[in-house]
């Protein structure tokens, strides 16, 4: 403590002010991780809902209903495509792309077992996606 005019006055509030701003800091990035991460599950779980459709659709050579399922996904997709390049690997991403990509080629020719693969590759790949935005101990290390 230290004697001024005013009486006795301690030194040690000002440390602890310092720390206010960079835990302020902290605690935001945390809160922006744990809400990137719960936004693309949610996003992903629509995608899987989606592809899901359209692979049950193909199933019943309704090829209108599972290009109609897949062009669904691919627009959705589309609008949260900028969000995610801020976020995530762009490899990635474009792997994700060409899935559809191809998925969609093949539901236009109507060929039921690429149709099918290439769906199981893209589901797998939006898995890892989710994978790479979830907060545990592997992607802080």
């Amino acid at each position: 403590c230290i004697r001024d005019s005013g009486g006795m006055r301690d030194q040690g509030g000002g440390d602890m002010k310092a720390l206010y701003i960079p835990a302020a800091i902290l605690t935001a990035i945390l809160c922006f991780s744990l809400w990137t991460g719960r936004y693309v599950d949610s996003r992903v779980e629509t995608w899987q809902q989606m592809l899901e459709r359209a692979d049950r659709a193909a199933g019943q050579e309704d090829w209108a209903q599972a290009e109609s399922r897949l062009r669904e996904a691919a627009r959705d997709w589309r609008k949260s495509a900028p969000f995610l390049h801020t976020l995530m690997e762009h490899d990635e991403l474009d792997e994700a792309e060409t899935l559809l990509a191809g998925a969609m080629a093949a539901c236009q020719v109507r060929d039921q077992a690429d149709f099918h693969k290439l769906l199981s590759q893209l589901r797998a790949q939006l898995d890892h996606l989710a994978e790479t935005q979830a907060l545990d101990l592997q992607n802080i290390l």
